[in-house]
């Protein structure tokens, strides 16, 4: 058995004009607009305990960045149904 430690985040992006990440963020050659807090679905890769950060992995499009544990809402699945398991 397994733990799958999936998470809601926030985090501050630089957006577009239609409110998309950009920058670094994106694929898109599309000037930054302004800088906003976003809330995204993503899976935790690792734990900072010293600097209180966990380094997560965004689903929609695939990059990580560390984010403050308190921005991290961590949905906690008990994975039993391993296809790899003993």
């Amino acid at each position: 058995m397994y733990k799958l430690y999936e998470c809601e985040y926030t985090f501050e992006f630089p957006v577009d004009k239609w409110g998309r990440p950009g920058g670094f963020y994106s694929m898109a050659d599309v000037p930054i607009q302004t800088y906003k807090k976003l809330t995204r679905d993503g899976t935790v890769l690792s734990k900072d305990s010293a600097n209180k950060l966990y380094e997560v992995k965004d689903y929609a499009d695939n990059f990580t960045v560390n984010v403050p544990m308190e921005d991290v809402k961590i949905i906690d699945h008990d994975r039993s149904d391993d296809p790899l398991k003993d």
